[in-house]
């Protein structure tokens, strides 16, 4: 049974692992959309649709890869946590992460009784960030349907 002593490491660590991703987050998508802004940046302000299309698929990948640094982040932490046993390799610390992250949760792999209760933070840092993700790309496709079409008023 779990008592609040022992349960205090595992949701310190899971908080210093959330503050981390939200640092990298953060950090990536503000210089993601100064980047975009430059590059989407056209004289007549206009953009061309195979353009707007290039800017949305490089954003969608950049988002993914992002999120996959954060789930190998919380599988770093995972394998440098001796107690953790059930995660053979790095392998299947990624796996495990990935799952979890993303909330699937198939549950063929799961923590101690002591270490349990990350998975439920990272799942809250997967939903948050994932969030956080979705209103980027919206901003993205907003700024881009007002580059393909100026006179719409949709965005505004």
């Amino acid at each position: 049974m779990l008592n609040h002593q022992s349960m205090l490491i595992p949701v310190l660590i899971s908080l210093g692992v959330i503050f981390v991703t939200i640092c990298i987050h953060g950090s990536a998508t503000v210089w993601g959309v100064k980047l975009l802004l430059r590059k989407s940046a056209t004289p007549n302000h206009q953009m061309k649709l195979n353009t707007a299309l290039y800017l949305l698929s490089v954003s969608a990948i950049f988002l993914m890869i992002l999120h996959f640094i954060e789930i190998a982040i919380w599988a770093v932490v995972f394998m440098i946590i001796p107690d953790i046993k059930e995660l053979a390799n790095f392998e299947e610390a990624i796996y495990f992460s990935m799952i979890t992250y993303t909330t699937v949760g198939y549950g063929d792999i799961t923590l101690g009784t002591h270490w349990r209760i990350m998975s439920g933070f990272m799942a809250m840092d997967g939903i948050m960030l994932f969030g956080w993700s979705s209103a980027m790309l919206y901003t993205v496709v907003q700024r881009i349907l007002l580059k393909i079409n100026p006179n719409s008023s949709i965005g505004q």
